[in-house]
C-alpha cells in the first residue's frame, strides 16, 4: 500500500472531487438525487405518505446482515412501487496524530473500494430478485460517518418515507442499539426492521394506548393492510397499577381501590375507542390482555406477519414510554417491526 502522503496526493489530483468522496458515477447520482428530491425543513414533517411508502432508504452493512431489509425494499417497489435508494455509513475514527489532508487519502480509497464492493453484492442480489428498475450503483452512496447521522440525515435530505434496516448484532456496520435507537428517536420518517427473511403480510398486529400518536399508528397501520389484503388486531395491554393503601375505619391498612374496577374501566374505553374507531371496511378484531406491552408483544407475534406500532406514547418522553416499547420490540422481534412516526412530533428529551 503506498504511504498516506502520497495517497493524499492521489485524490487532491482527482478533478472535480465532491465533499465527500467515491467513484464518480456515485457523485453524479448523489448530486442529482438531493437536487432532485431535497425536500425544506419546514416540509418535511407533512412529507411522508399515510400509507406505504413512495421513497424508501435502506440501510446497507458490511457483512450482508441488511439482505432481508433490501429484499424487503425490493417487496415493496413491487407491490407499492415504491423507490429505493441505499447508502453505507463508513464510521471511521480520525487518529490524533494524522493531518486532515492524510485522513481525506484514506477516506477517499476506503470509500472507493467499498462502494465498488457493495455495488457488485447488491447488484447479485438485484439480479437474484429480477430487480432492472435501477442499477445497485446508481443508487447507492456510501459515505463517512456515523451509521445512525447518516440515515437521519439522508432521510431528512430526500424526503423519504420510510428507512429500512436489518436486523444486526454488535459488530458490523450496525450495534442495533447505537445505530436503531437515536433513528427512532430523530428520523423524521417511519423506521421498519426486518429481522428475518421476508414473507407476504396477511396479519398485522397494532399495539395501542388509547393515545392519538397511536390512534394514528393504527389509521396507518389499515392503509398497509387495505394494499396487501390483511387483517388487522388492534391489541391493548393493560397493566395493573400498584395498589395504594389507606386506613380503614378499625385503624387497619385497605386498598384505596379494587384492581378489577381499574380493568373494567380502562377496557371499557378500549372497546368503546375501539367502537368509534373507523375500520374502513379492513377485517380486524381487538385483543383486550393484561400484561407488559413488550412481553406481550413478543408472546403473540408468531401468529402475525407484521407488528405496527406508534414511536410515541401518552407523555410524549423519549426513551422513556413508547419509544422504549417500539425499540425493545424491535430489538427482540422475530417479525417486521413497523415503527410509525407522526407529522411534526418531536422528542422532548
Amino acid at each position: 500500500m503506498k504511504p498516506l502522503r502520497e495517497r493524499a496526493a492521489a485524490v487532491r489530483r482527482i478533478p472535480d472531487a465532491p465533499a465527500h468522496f467515491g467513484p464518480p458515477k456515485a457523485w453524479s447520482w448523489k448530486r442529482t438525487l438531493t437536487q432532485r428530491v431535497s425536500t425544506p425543513a419546514a416540509e418535511r414533517s407533512t412529507a411522508m405518505t399515510e400509507g406505504p411508502p413512495n421513497r424508501v432508504l435502506v440501510g446497507v452493512d458490511n457483512d450482508r446482515k441488511s439482505d432481508q431489509a433490501i429484499r424487503a425494499a425490493l417487496d415493496m417497489n413491487r407491490k407499492f412501487g415504491s423507490r429505493l435508494q441505499l447508502v453505507h455509513a463508513v464510521d471511521i475514527p480520525r487518529p490524533e496524530d494524522v493531518a486532515s489532508l492524510e485522513v481525506a487519502g484514506m477516506s477517499a480509497e476506503i470509500e472507493a473500494a467499498t462502494f465498488e464492493r457493495l455495488a457488485a453484492q447488491i447488484q447479485e442480489l438485484f439480479d437474484a430478485e429480477s430487480y432492472t428498475e435501477d442499477r445497485a450503483a446508481d443508487v447507492l452512496e456510501v459515505t463517512i460517518g456515523h451509521p445512525s447521522r447518516v440515515l437521519i440525515d439522508r432521510a431528512a435530505d430526500t424526503a423519504v418515507d420510510l428507512i429500512v434496516m436489518g436486523k444486526h448484532e454488535k459488530h458490523g456496520f450496525f450495534d442495533f442499539g447505537s445505530t436503531v435507537r437515536p433513528v427512532l428517536a430523530k428520523a423524521t420518517c417511519h423506521l421498519w426492521v426486518q429481522p428475518a427473511e421476508c414473507r407476504p403480510i396477511h396479519k398485522i398486529l397494532v399495539p395501542i394506548d388509547l393515545s392519538e400518536d397511536s390512534r394514528a399508528a393504527l389509521r396507518i397501520a389499515l392503509k398497509w393492510a387495505e394494499k396487501t389484503s390483511a387483517s388487522v388486531t388492534a391489541l391493548h395491554c393493560f397493566m395493573p397499577p400498584e395498589l395504594a393503601y389507606a386506613p380503614t375505619a378499625d385503624g387497619n391498612l385497605g386498598p384505596a381501590y379494587v384492581v378489577n374496577d381499574v380493568r373494567d374501566l380502562a377496557q371499557r374505553e378500549f372497546e368503546e375507542a375501539m367502537d368509534a374507531f373507523d375500520w374502513g371496511g379492513v377485517e380486524h378484531e381487538r385483543r383486550f390482555i393484561e400484561g407488559l406491552p413488550v412481553g406481550t408483544i413478543l408472546e403473540l407475534q408468531d401468529a402475525f406477519d407484521l407488528i405496527a406500532m406508534g414511536s410515541h406514547g401518552r407523555t410524549g418522553l423519549s426513551a422513556a414510554v413508547l419509544g422504549n416499547v417500539a425499540y425493545s420490540t424491535m430489538k427482540e422481534a422475530r417479525i417486521p417491526v413497523l415503527a410509525i412516526r407522526q407529522p411534526n412530533r418531536r422528542w422532548l428529551l
